[in-house]
């Protein structure tokens, strides 16, 4: 992680390309490989607004490639 910018609308975060994928597959677990009861009270969020940002880094992940593919 190299930077970290702090909005009133958001966060913006530098990644390396392995932290990324880190990233993705921690969410992926959360998201569908383990079970975890009060998934809400335990983790923030609901399994549908975790799920979308695992969209998110997954689509990240493929454009991250797609671009390290063109260099």
């Amino acid at each position: 992680m190299r930077n970290i910018e702090i909005k009133p609308d958001g966060v913006t975060v530098d990644l390396t390309q392995h932290e990324l994928y880190m990233l993705k597959n921690a969410m992926n677990e959360v998201v569908n490989g383990i079970r975890i009861r009060g998934f809400k009270a335990r983790m923030g969020t609901t399994r549908r607004e975790a799920d979308i940002l695992l969209d998110q880094l997954f689509n990240a992940v493929q454009a991250s490639r797609a671009s390290a593919a063109t260099d």
